[in-house]
């Protein structure tokens, strides 16, 4: 290395310096959520949940610092009112039990949901009454953290991590992993709903339980490539 390349790195802000790699940060975080995941799906999940958490601080630190500056309390009061639903919201979909009023869970995931993700997930609600009731699903979710990503007054993007420990009836042992979601919520009246989610560990219509087999056993491998 040169003194000018020992000058510049010495002129770097902490953040854009390196940081050596440790093996309890790199040590996996997550399995998958379903039996029927492949090892690569599974990796990428892990990326995702460790990237959630990163941006999180990141975001947080970042929004608060520039509105507190400029002086715009009415913004202000709209992340931290839809960060606190964020929360809310991600603290009733990952906890859930088939034997325990599964029917209340669905109406209160429909309560807190307005838009195409209310109409999406009705739709499937019946569906995933009785896949949780057969699978025997059961999830329970603890250190929800949400942080305000985009957005005004009246629609926010939010960025929530939480843990996640399933089961059901082929995979009795709770099963621990990192849950990211990108949450879309709008305004109506003094509540913020939500009208999307996004995550690598919910099916298209956000279903928590990720697809699972109605029988609760994993779904057969895919077929492998012609000529393979």
């Amino acid at each position: 290395m040169t003194g000018d390349d020992a000058h510049s790195d010495a002129d770097k802000p902490e953040s854009a310096k390196s940081v050596p790699a440790s093996p309890e940060r790199d040590q996996p975080a997550v399995e998958a959520l379903t039996e029927a995941s492949a090892p690569a799906a599974a990796s990428g999940w892990i990326a995702a949940g460790v990237a959630g958490v990163v941006a999180v601080g990141a975001i947080a630190a970042g929004v608060v610092f520039f509105l507190q500056n400029s002086n715009k309390a009415e913004q202000l009061d709209a992340i931290a009112a839809s960060t606190k639903a964020a929360c809310d919201y991600a603290a009733v979909l990952v906890n859930y039990d088939y034997s325990n009023d599964p029917d209340g869970y669905i109406a209160a995931m429909k309560a807190g949901a307005t838009g195409g993700f209310l109409k999406e997930f009705s739709d499937a609600s019946e569906e995933l009454r009785i896949g949780m009731e057969r699978a025997q699903l059961k999830s329970t979710g603890e250190d929800v953290q949400c942080a305000y990503m985009s957005g005004d007054t009246d629609e926010v993007k939010a960025m929530v991590t939480m843990t996640q420990y399933r089961s059901n009836v082929a995979q009795t042992e709770p099963q621990r992993m990192m849950f990211p979601i990108e949450m879309s919520l709008v305004r109506s009246g003094d509540k913020w709903l939500v009208s999307r989610l996004d995550s690598p560990l919910l099916d298209y219509s956000g279903d928590p339980t990720g697809g699972a087999p109605l029988d609760g056993q994993p779904a057969p491998a895919p077929a492998p490539d012609p000529g393979n």
